[in-house]
């Protein structure tokens, strides 16, 4: 206990009452006690004595907070549906003599802080809000709500074990500390134990929000950093879309019924290796299924046997990833998921996604099982190694590989078949999913799989399969395999068709590049996936190439793409053109536009055929449009007299330049305080332009309509750096770069 040291203007209660009523109030003169005037606000220090309760009828404000915590207590504070909005922090005292000195011990058993539906808002600037030598979590039956709110890019210090009924971190960002005042203690968040509250079930939630940060210095074998008591755990723990929960320990540890890391988590132990989050409790959540995980410092990290991202995996230089016994990775996310700065290498991979695509900036290897069941990975022309040290295969059930370089597959199974050896190449060039599978006894050994785009096809490809038919189509892009292992074991390959127009499946057949394929044709299967196939032994595989063909050169497209482009001209004009090698029973080209990204295409013309045409034939086409930016794309569809269509590559368009009357000005830039200047295309309007702030990581400060915003007052409050402006105005984007200082 330490004596607490007067200041003038501190209020102490000198009986029960209403906050707002003076009368209950003294003000401290700096030598006496005298009566009040007027209620406490947000620069004065309240001291609330021993049996007197404080009612709340509106929301109210004070410094520091001291409540009597000694024997016999009473009730303190009846904050009913209202804030207490504290700029201090929250004390524990008790009284020696007639003086106030400080205390860690509370009374268990009183409802001191009460009802749940009141809450203690913690507002203002830096500082520790409530610390072990003042403060205790034995208050059990506290009966209230904390919220963490304090200006934008302040910080809030938790230095002693707290109990409430919940915890919400609003904004800036909150350090739940390991006290090491006396025997090491981790500042535990945790929760009122009464049987009212879902008896001894899970009970009490923290929530970080959106733009929050909570960085939790808690480790094993100290306590967790939530839980509802020693033995039972909270109900949830929630770290909401762009919310952030730091973990600096290097074994934490959360017990919660509903563990939710829909944000962002971030392992940033210092030294030695850091364990992922793990619970104590058998009733706690599942803690291993992220959104946007970062590992950061200089500690390993050691992955769980299970780990679920629906994010981004993004891993700091020099930062090394320990595998489990077995380690399991999923990706299953929406959209487009990243991982970087790690080449993965663990016992087990699934990618699982409903849509979007995993984006890869290393290589991918298994040692064990790599599954795909749905989604697309985007290998950015890295490797893929499946299956390294031989405890597992591929489990294919669907979904695609685009940009791969190279497939190594090790250890191949003994017997192959549509889930163990079928291989989803895209193709970039003709669309669609160029499925290689193989079906048959292997050898064992390892299978290296390459898939060569080359644009377009060759019309007059001047030789015939082994049977004797004329080969009069072939696709430029083609399979290369290799094997290390030699045996005359027939298997059957197919190749698909997808995406290709084709009259009869029965026409196409396997090829390989420029000559006959090794093996025997068999008749082509599926009118819907379009598989060409062919018998061959899989020593046959080794050093070949491999390829869709037909005999009939009309089967396979009535299109073959040259070249596309679009170019910016002046006045505003976009010129597309595009040429083709020849063209049969084409009826027409739809021409598609998309502003933002290569997902919202738009039609914007219809062109007729020249008609067929065994020479090439050029198109040309001007759209006027006035762009903001230029990442604009377009692509040609072509359709047929039997209305079957095919697609050209996605193009961008080139030599894009900013008009005058199109530009936006920000001013002044760099931007310290005062006014912001901005100048806005001629043709937009105020109040339809949205904004958005943006920090350089990409978390949202601050959005809506520009015609409301108070951008200056939203970049007073910003700590320097750089930040993105990005202004909308129908669909036209544009986007600002501002320095902050």
């Amino acid at each position: 206990m330490a004596q607490v040291i007067l200041e003038p203007g501190d209020y102490r209660t000198i009986g029960s009452g209403n906050y707002n009523n003076h009368e209950i109030w003294e003000t401290w003169d700096g030598t006496n006690w005298i009566p009040a005037t007027e209620k406490p606000n947000q620069f004065n220090n309240i001291f609330i004595d021993q049996n007197h309760e404080v009612q709340l009828l509106a929301n109210e404000e004070a410094n520091n907070v001291y409540l009597y915590s000694a024997a016999g207590p009473g009730r303190k504070l009846n904050l009913q549906n209202f804030e207490l909005q504290v700029y201090g922090a929250l004390r524990a005292l008790t009284k020696i003599g007639n003086v106030f000195h400080t205390n860690n011990v509370t009374n268990a058993l009183i409802d001191w802080i009460y009802p749940e539906t009141g809450k203690i808002v913690f507002k203002g600037f830096s500082r520790n809000v409530v610390d072990r030598a003042t403060w205790s979590a034995n208050t059990t039956n506290s009966r209230f709500t904390v919220v963490f709110d304090p200006e934008p890019g302040e910080t809030l210090w938790v230095n002693s074990a707290f109990k409430a009924n919940a915890f919400i971190i609003q904004s800036g960002t909150v350090v739940q500390t390991l006290n090491t005042a006396g025997i090491p203690a981790c500042s535990t968040f945790s929760f009122n134990n009464q049987m009212i509250f879902n008896g001894n079930g899970p009970y009490g939630d923290l929530i970080i929000e959106p733009g929050a940060t909570l960085v939790s210095e808690c480790s094993s074998p100290l306590a967790q950093m939530i839980r509802r008591s020693e033995t039972i755990p909270a109900s949830l723990m929630h770290v909401k879309p762009g919310g952030n929960l730091v973990f600096l320990g290097n074994d934490p540890l959360i017990d919660a019924e509903l563990i939710l890391f829909e944000g962002n988590v971030i392992y940033r132990a210092s030294l030695g290796n850091q364990n992922l989050a793990r619970t104590t409790f058998p009733s706690s959540g599942n803690p291993f299924i992220y959104h946007n995980l970062f590992f950061e410092n200089g500690s390993d990290k050691i992955l769980p046997e299970n780990l679920s991202i629906r994010g981004n995996l993004i891993v700091d230089p020099g930062v090394a990833i320990i595998e489990a016994t077995v380690s399991r990775i999923t990706f299953d996310g929406d959209g487009i998921q990243e991982v970087q700065g790690w080449e993965v290498n663990i016992e087990e991979v699934e990618i699982n996604k409903p849509s979007g695509s995993l984006s890869l900036n290393s290589d991918l290897r298994t040692k064990g099982n790599l599954i795909i069941k749905n989604g697309q990975i985007d290998f950015n022309g890295f490797d893929l190694y499946i299956n390294t040290e031989g405890n597992g295969s591929l489990i294919y059930e669907g979904g695609s590989w685009l940009n791969l370089h190279h497939l190594f597959y090790q250890n191949i199974p003994d017997v192959l078949g549509e889930q163990n050896a079928t291989f989803p190449f895209e193709d970039a060039y003709q669309g669609g999913i160029r499925k290689v599978q193989l079906t048959g006894n292997s050898p064992g050994g390892n299978l290296n799989i390459r898939y060569i785009e080359i644009p377009g096809a060759n019309w007059e490809p001047l030789f015939s399969d082994t049977d004797g038919t004329p080969m009069l189509y072939q696709l430029n892009s083609y399979f290369e395999i290799s094997s290390s292992a030699s045996d005359n074991s027939e298997i059957e390959m197919k190749i698909s068709a997808e995406n290709l127009i084709v009259d009869d499946v029965d026409d196409l057949r396997i090829v390989s590049n420029g000559m006959a394929s090794p093996g025997i044709h068999l008749p082509g299967q599926d009118p819907v996936k379009l598989w060409g196939r062919r018998l061959l032994a899989f020593e046959n595989l080794n050093g070949q190439t491999f390829t869709i063909g037909s005999f009939r050169e009309l089967s396979v497209l009535p299109v073959v793409w040259l070249n596309v482009r679009a170019t910016w001209e002046n006045q505003g004009e976009t010129l597309i053109s595009w040429s083709t090698a020849r063209e049969k029973n084409n009826e027409k080209f739809i021409l598609f536009r998309s502003l933002e990204g290569i997902t919202n295409f738009e039609p914007i013309a219809i062109i007729p055929s020249k008609g067929d045409n065994p020479e090439p034939q050029e198109y040309h086409f001007k759209h006027k449009e006035r762009f903001s930016h230029p990442d604009i794309y377009f692509q040609i569809a072509q359709i047929d007299l039997d209305g079957k269509e095919s697609y050209s590559v996605v193009f961008r368009l080139d030599d894009w330049q900013k008009t005058e009357d199109a530009k936006l000005l920000i001013w002044p830039n760099p931007h310290q305080n005062g006014k912001l200047n901005i100048e806005f295309p001629k043709n937009w309007h105020g109040e339809d332009i949205s904004f958005q702030l943006f920090d350089s990581s990409g978390l949202l400060y601050s959005q809506g309509s520009i015609y409301e915003a108070d951008l200056e007052k939203d970049l007073e409050n910003l700590h320097e750096g750089i930040y993105f402006l990005v202004f909308k105005f129908n669909n036209e984007i544009q986007v600002s770069r501002i320095l902050k200082r």
